[in-house]
């Protein structure tokens, strides 16, 4: 398996894969995902500012956004952020169907690590949807806390998880 940032090229098989997550989420009665977004555009945004494929054997097999981007949802907490410098955020995190179970997303979480590393950022963020199961334990085998809850721009609230790197 590689992990590399996105290219244009790479749009259909990213697109398919968020089709994918998006019938596992309807299949299991999480409500996430079940409208436009994220659409093309969000993609297309993405892969502009910092999107992230794993490959193999030549197919994109998963996608994760990567950024040290501010989330604006995440200016409002429910709760309490571990910290407020900056970070680098996790989202739209989705896995092929038939390469879930294989520890992709700590994949993702360890290019995240790396990426923060070289930019001198402590901390890492992400949200997920309460029934998210996966997504969550996923998240608390890293070490993420879940701090509260944050509202997406439609104002779902979301569970807003926080991985501190360093305590500088």
């Amino acid at each position: 398996m590689k992990i590399r940032e996105a290219e244009e090229k790479d749009l259909k098989q990213i697109m398919e894969i968020i089709a994918e997550a998006k019938a596992y989420f309807r299949a299991n009665g999480i409500p996430q995902w079940q409208g436009e977004y994220p659409c093309v555009e969000d993609i297309r945004r993405d892969i502009g500012n910092g999107g992230t494929v794993i490959e193999e054997e030549g197919k994109i097999i998963a996608y994760c956004f990567i950024s040290a981007m501010d989330d604006p949802n995440y200016a409002y907490i429910e709760g309490e952020w571990c910290n407020h410098r900056p970070y680098i955020v996790l989202h739209r995190t989705c896995v092929s169907s038939l390469s879930k179970g294989k520890g992709i997303g700590r994949q993702f979480v360890t290019y995240a690590k790396q990426k923060a590393r070289q930019l001198g950022i402590c901390d890492l963020r992400a949200d997920t949807h309460e029934k998210n199961a996966s997504m969550r334990r996923m998240l608390a085998k890293e070490n993420f806390v879940e701090c509260g809850t944050i509202y997406v721009s439609d104002g779902s609230p979301r569970v807003a998880c926080h991985l501190v790197l360093d305590e500088r």
